[in-house]
């Protein structure tokens, strides 16, 4: 008898819970496949942020640039140098990497694109300071010009300034880390007095 009570414990015993071994790799695969998921969930997610920063970054800039230069031109009373050549009317189109403006109390403000920081400067008297984060982004010098023009080439007529740019981002590398963008507008001068 007491041989055939040990056999039956044996058998019960040998049945009682566990998991098979196809079991756990079936956990393990649905583990790794979900933790493959999420990660890349997370890497696209950070690769979308710093793409959505650098691109603010190059517009915010820009934009910064665009309207210092364009409430100068509305303000003044004439331009009177493009490209470094001084100029008394723009019956003619005129442009260049530089423009002065002449204000009210006959102080002048020049914007240029200075080639060895690839940036935009302004110079009011003696000092300059420039339109962009130089950190940070860049101005291409082979997009970046200025014009003026009066239209029917008439010197009493209101002078159209024109400004053109392209800003990228400095660094460079990976897809998320560039972003370049143009930038243009033009401003009819306002304050203009003919001479």
């Amino acid at each position: 008898m007491k041989i055939k009570s040990q056999k039956s414990k044996v058998k019960s015993q040998k049945f009682v819970g566990g998991y098979t071994l196809i079991e756990l790799l079936a956990v393990t695969s649905i583990i790794v496949i979900v933790s493959g998921l999420i990660v890349g969930i997370l890497y696209s997610t950070l690769r979308g942020g710093n793409k959505t920063r650098v691109t603010n970054d190059v517009s915010q800039n820009g934009n910064y640039a665009l309207s210092i230069i364009s409430r100068t031109a509305l303000i003044s009373e004439s331009v009177t140098k493009v490209g470094g050549v001084a100029i008394s009317d723009c019956t003619t189109l005129r442009s260049g990497t530089s423009i002065e403006f002449k204000l009210a109390d006959s102080s002048l403000i020049a914007f240029s694109c200075d080639l060895a920081t690839q940036s935009i400067a302004s110079t009011s008297g003696t000092v300059t300071t420039y339109l962009i984060d130089n950190n940070s982004v860049k101005v291409d010098p082979a997009t970046c010009t200025f014009s003026c023009l009066q239209g029917n080439a008439n010197p009493y007529s209101q002078p159209i300034i024109s400004s053109s740019f392209t800003i990228s981002q400095r660094s460079s590398g990976t897809y998320e880390n560039t972003a370049s963008s143009p930038f243009n507008t033009s401003v009819t001068m306002r304050n203009f007095s003919p001479k």
